[in-house]
């Protein structure tokens, strides 16, 4: 959301059509976030953020106020859905149509044992899986079937541009500027944490309480979280604000700004790494390892990007993959490597 009035600012001072150039840029990520959830990773992000940057656009002049009502209207519309399906819908459902949600929810035994099998082979048979078409059975066509995409295209969609919108709003409040008071920065991530976390935390347990059935947690379950979320992103954002502001672990700040400015290309590196570990084509480890064991991988990945980071901007302008974004939105090559000074 920040970056939208960013680009669009900056193109604007430049003398550029900034409208032009913003949907060149957002059409280019949604291609690239096509192709990534296609031959690499379905659990891409980038292409609904793609998606909202277009809805953005027509919104980023109004002001604070607006944005952030607006943006808290839209955020809690798959709350209020989810409540509506599960009070006054799931009870009108036959027993097909709630097999239907129970079996994508709660997979048995021989379709998790299938899929990590898929995802142990070959890159050509995890391919063909994921090009699948969820409705190669025709019997699972039905009201259930429906409930499960609504209900995922609310809840990623509208809660991703909810968001935006906040931040749109806190862009223009000037708070990622860091101009704010320490006070105001401490604020934060006080009230933010203590009071996103107890809540998400109620959320967890209360989901394990219901022992993830799909009936409270495919619907009411996530309610807890996603109140939480923008809580904890408010805590988030102080905390940052203050550690950029001392002089606490000065290298790993400096190793976070290097991958900062090539986002993109860590994004995607690390989903090249990750299947690489855990798909067929490469180590083959889907579904041998437990969650520990899962979290040791996340922290080595992000040794690894962050090095990365540091030796490609050394020498580099932009990441790779920004370096063909940034070229195919200005329609003109960009040169990549730096500059020497003498």
């Amino acid at each position: 959301g920040a970056s939208t009035i960013l680009f669009i600012e900056s193109a604007t001072k430049k003398g550029k059509r900034a409208g032009l150039l913003f949907y060149s840029r957002n059409f280019w990520l949604l291609l690239i976030g096509i192709l990534h959830a296609t031959f690499i990773w379905y659990g891409d992000i980038l292409l609904i953020y793609a998606i909202c940057a277009f809805v953005l656009f027509f919104l980023k002049k109004l002001n604070i106020k607006p944005l952030i009502i607006l943006g808290l209207f839209i955020y809690l519309i798959p709350i209020f859905f989810n409540v509506f399906i599960h009070t006054s819908v799931l009870e009108k459902l036959n027993k097909k149509e709630k097999t239907t949600i129970q079996n994508h929810w709660q997979p048995n035994e021989e379709d998790i044992r299938d899929e990590i099998l898929v995802y142990q082979s070959s890159y050509t048979e995890m391919l063909q899986y994921t090009l699948e078409d969820e409705g190669n059975d025709g019997d699972e066509k039905n009201i259930g079937s429906l409930i499960i995409g609504l209900h995922y295209m609310f809840d990623f969609f509208l809660r991703a541009l909810g968001m935006m919108l906040i931040g749109m709003a806190f862009y223009k409040k000037k708070v990622f500027s860091n101009s704010k008071k320490k006070s105001y920065y401490n604020k934060m991530g006080i009230y933010g944490f203590a009071i996103g976390i107890p809540i998400a935390v109620i959320g967890l347990f209360l989901n394990y309480h219901f022992n993830w059935e799909w009936e409270f947690s495919f619907f009411l379950g996530r309610l807890l979280n996603s109140v939480a979320t923008p809580f904890i992103a408010f805590g988030y954002i102080g905390l940052v604000m203050l550690w950029n502001r001392s002089n606490l672990f000065r290298t790993f700040q400096k190793r976070l700004l290097e991958l900062g400015k090539i986002a993109l290309s860590g994004y995607l590196l690390q989903s090249v790494l990750a299947t690489t570990i855990f798909y067929g084509f490469g180590f083959g480890l889907f579904g041998e390892k437990n969650r520990a064991e899962q979290l040791l991988f996340v922290v080595l990945i992000w040794v690894f990007i962050l090095f990365f980071a540091q030796i490609w901007t050394n020498k580099f302008q932009y990441g790779p993959a920004e370096w063909i974004w940034r070229t195919l939105t200005h329609f003109r090559k960009i040169p990549l490597v730096k500059k020497k000074h003498n």
